[in-house]
């Protein structure tokens, strides 16, 4: 309960005026900047899946041609035979079978060494720096959804929303959808015995003292009101969807994920989900050194690549696949070396998967560098975990850069080019390749990309117009270490905006050109 924040919505959104700090006047949200409306995100919706415990990075997506994973994991490593290969490189756990198909279809984006500067290794802290999008010395006690949708829905918690702002599928709400002003979400296990539960329950209209805890008293009955308030619409647009177009897995996250895609079937326009899964918290016994090494990591793996996968083929049999992106997340990675019991303790940096028709696919990033790790033997980060937040909010929710920005904490965090429709350009510190314009930037008759290869690899490197559109692929196929260069001819090409991207087994780069 934050009752100076609450008195001064009540004022603005009764026509009255509010003073903030040295008795500055502080305008309607009507002419708030940072404003947003619904019809900001176009309907788009992310969905969040996390992985409590700290997920082992190493063992999910696995430099399987370097020697030294093999001699710091001699009895936890996957072997090479059995790793499902991405690259030359790199390759994802054998129980990811379902989300390498996704993978293969461009549905997958990998980012590599996700993670923040001065990693904390205590789950609670870790976790809540990640759910709240602040440094590691910064505490902050609201989510970054939840700063996120109080810029959504202005008029929050006086006036809400005809439809939830968050769900959480769970017992108890997470920190991610606080806010200064409470809540921002429900969290249920089911539509129907959340709706029973609530059914009949009636709103408290007594009058309140006209005292300082009467207005106190007043905020709280808004804020417990919200969960009846929307119990008839949720429990309605779960109803009304289709069920079973396609079969999920019998397990807890895919439970979770197919009552996501019902409610999104339903018409319910909810822009964030949150589904958790447990169990990653690998001290002991995470791999069983055997043919197949199978285990409990490999296990866990298995039920979050077949859950992700059923609910994007679900989305697809409902025409909705371009409507939603899914995000895995961990609070951090696991130690480089196993330890003495067959598992792995807190480390820091590690993979994100970002699914979905609209993501552009491929690996983000360098390959880990297990030569060069930090004081605490972990896997130093190359991307800032809020880089991918920011990627969503600007290229998948199609929040403006100021107000992400702030949503950030008025911290500058690049994009990423995660989306098909991405406008980040990605600036990659990677020795193994070299891409950047090496002629007339804006162009009319041509203009050309240089390269440079340290050793062998796959490469691909593609034009593509604003909307993600693949214009051209000016080079794809294996090639040797040297320098190189790509002639892109204007004659071809409408004047605008174009994204060049050079992928390869090293990592990913993205120039604009501009065709005059």
């Amino acid at each position: 309960m934050n009752r100076k924040e609450f008195l001064q919505q009540l004022s603005l959104l009764s026509g009255g005026v509010a003073f903030g700090m040295g008795g500055t006047s502080v305008k309607a949200f009507a002419h708030n900047p940072f404003a947003l409306n619904i019809e900001a995100t176009n309907g788009k919706i992310l969905v969040l899946v996390q992985l409590a415990g700290g997920n082992d990075g190493l063992n999910t997506v696995i430099p399987y041609e370097n020697p030294i994973y093999y001699s710091k994991r001699a009895n936890i490593a996957v072997k090479k035979e059995n790793v499902l290969v991405l690259n030359s490189q790199m390759g994802l756990n054998p129980g990811m079978t379902a989300m390498k198909e996704l993978y293969d279809s461009g549905k997958m984006t990998v980012v590599q060494n996700v993670g923040y500067e001065s990693p904390n290794r205590s789950h609670f802290r870790s976790t809540d720096i990640w759910l709240t999008g602040s440094d590691a010395n910064e505490m902050l006690d609201e989510g970054w959804a939840g700063r996120y949708l109080t810029k959504l829905y202005p008029g929050f918690p006086i006036q809400i929303p005809a439809q939830p702002m968050a769900i959480q599928l769970g017992s108890v709400e997470s920190l991610l959808i606080q806010s200064d002003l409470g809540s921002t979400g429900v969290a249920f296990s089911n539509p129907t015995n959340f709706y029973n539960l609530v059914t009949g329950t009636t709103v408290d209209n007594e009058p309140v003292p006209e005292t300082l805890a009467g207005e106190e008293l007043k905020f709280m009955r808004q804020i417990a009101t919200q969960s009846v308030a929307y119990s008839d619409i949720i429990k309605k647009k779960w109803d009304s969807a289709a069920k079973n177009l396609y079969t999920y897995p019998t397990t807890n996250l895919a439970n979770q994920l197919k009552i996501v895609g019902e409610l999104i079937g339903g018409g319910l326009q909810t822009p964030i989900y949150l589904t958790t899964i447990g169990g990653f918290d690998t001290h002991a016994n995470q791999v069983v050194a055997n043919a197949t090494n199978t285990g409990t990591h490999t296990t866990l793996l298995k039920t979050v690549s077949d859950a992700v996968a059923a609910f994007q083929k679900d989305l697809e049999k409902r025409g909705l696949a371009d409507k939603v992106v899914v995000m895995t997340f961990s609070e951090f990675g696991r130690r480089v070396t196993q330890n003495g019991t067959m598992g792995t303790d807190h480390g820091s940096a590690a993979p994100v998967f970002v699914v979905g028709s609209g993501v552009r696919g491929g690996i983000l990033g360098r390959n880990p560098v297990l030569s060069d790790l930090d004081g605490n033997g972990d896997i130093k980060f190359e991307y800032d975990f809020r880089q991918i937040y920011t990627s969503i909010l600007e290229d998948h929710l199609g929040v403006e850069a100021q107000v992400s920005r702030s949503i950030m904490g008025n911290k500058d965090f690049t994009g990423l080019p995660i989306f098909k429709m991405a406008t980040s350009t990605l600036l990659v510190s990677n020795q193994d390749f070299t891409f950047d314009i090496n002629a007339a930037n804006p162009f009319i008759t041509y203009t050309s990309v240089a390269y440079s290869l340290k050793k062998q690899m796959n490469v691909k490197i593609a034009l593509y117009d604003m909307l993600g559109r693949e214009v051209s692929i000016l080079r794809q196929g294996n090639m040797g270490a040297g320098v190189y260069m790509e002639i892109i001819e204007g004659n071809r090409l409408v004047p605008g905006h174009y994204l060049c991207a050079m992928q390869c087994d090293a990592g990913q780069k993205v120039v604009r050109i501009i065709k005059a």
